[in-house]
């Protein structure tokens, strides 16, 4: 299965991407639809689509879950923080706008230029 997108929904997704990770510096980034289909990636170090699509999607709606289970509204961000880095999913309507890094410092930051990104990012794929 796959995600159609005319050239210019491509080409504006890549200049989210594009603008997201000059904004805070993310080593991957990627937009998927809920059942973890990529439509648009990025990464810096060899980051997996595959496996970062499938398992965002199935975070994502287990995040979807607990929020809708404990009245908590709908979700907007999903962050996974490790030692050593940090994921943050982003709902954006019917898909998920992922950001990833090694670098903690930068958690609070990306957090907020993701969820400044998401109305766009929603605007780009409505039509598709």
């Amino acid at each position: 299965m796959s995600i159609d997108l005319s050239a210019a929904q491509k080409k504006q997704l890549v200049r989210i991407l594009k603008q997201i990770s000059l904004g805070c510096d993310l080593e991957a980034l990627a937009v998927v639809n809920q059942e973890g289909i990529k439509v648009a990636f990025f990464s810096e170090k060899g980051t997996d689509p595959d496996l970062l699509s499938a398992i965002s999607s199935a975070i994502h709606s287990t995040g979807k879950m607990v929020t809708g289970n404990l009245d908590h509204g709908d979700l907007e961000q999903v962050l996974i923080r490790g030692e050593e880095g940090f994921t943050i999913l982003a709902g954006a309507d019917e898909y998920i706008l992922i950001g990833a890094s090694h670098d903690l410092h930068n958690v609070g930051l990306a957090m907020q230029v993701i969820k400044r990104y998401v109305p766009e990012t929603v605007d780009v794929l409505s039509s598709a």
